[in-house]
């Protein structure tokens, strides 16, 4: 349903959580928000059930070939005159728009895996602008970007690109000492506090478990250099965006 009126500011959305149900299909919540370009207000009464891997329309993939593989996938909320409001799945952010539709908003992110092509599952928080992603997947299939790794001598860079989307803000972490006593191991953000040498530090001997949160504006990756005999264990646990 789309009501054509200037009550809402530019920007505004409440609720439209993104569910994740199986492996090809999430929910859009109830809720609301403004379109994209600040015309009209997309109000949406009851659920909807967008399927990856149904046939190109409202409710499945915009007018692209086919579903892609690991591939990160725009989550729009669409409307139009006399049209039903539906969801549709974009990769490059300009989606082809089903018949009848004029109206969109970016409201999320969901990743397709490689082959066969599952969803990854995640949990979503926030209601407002400010959405929080959390994966819940195994992390030695999934969200484990380093593995007992002795990295000495210089930082190295590790891209997460395929677990952080690009509109990311910032990232979420367990870094985790599996090895080295009480040498340490270094991590630093690439950008956003790249003026900051170190942005925490772990060992084995102390906290040698920490959740850190990632500044990412623009290379959605971070550094790290190891001490000594020290080894490094990483997960990327989720992410934040502001829509």
């Amino acid at each position: 349903m789309t009501y054509n009126f200037n009550n809402s500011s530019q920007d505004h959305i409440n609720g439209l959580r993104l569910v994740w149900l199986n492996t090809e299909d999430i929910r859009i919540e109830v809720g609301q928000c403004r379109d994209s370009t600040n015309t009209v207000d997309m109000v949406n009464g009851a659920n909807i059930t967008v399927q990856i891997d149904a046939s190109a329309g409202a409710n499945a993939l915009d007018g692209e070939a086919g579903e892609a593989f690991s591939t990160w996938y725009h989550v729009f909320l669409i409307s139009g005159a006399g049209q039903t409001t539906a969801g549709l799945l974009n990769v490059d952010g300009v989606p082809t728009m089903p018949s009848g539709y004029t109206h969109k908003r970016h409201i999320g992110w969901v990743y397709n895996h490689t082959d066969p092509g599952n969803l990854q599952t995640f949990d979503q928080t926030g209601t407002g602008r400010e959405r929080t992603y959390y994966w819940a997947e195994a992390p030695a299939d999934y969200i484990r970007v380093v593995n007992n790794v002795n990295q000495t001598g210089s930082y190295a860079t590790v891209v997460c690109s395929s677990l952080v989307p690009t509109t990311a803000s910032s990232f979420f972490m367990r870094l985790a000492a599996t090895g080295g006593g009480n040498s340490a191991i270094d991590i630093q953000a690439v950008d956003g506090l790249a003026g900051v040498n170190d942005i925490t530090r772990v060992t084995q001997n102390a906290a040698n478990y920490q959740i850190v949160e990632i500044p990412c504006p623009d290379t959605k990756s971070f550094k790290y250099e190891c001490n000594g005999a020290a080894t490094l264990q990483a997960l990327v646990l989720g992410w934040r965006e502001t829509l």
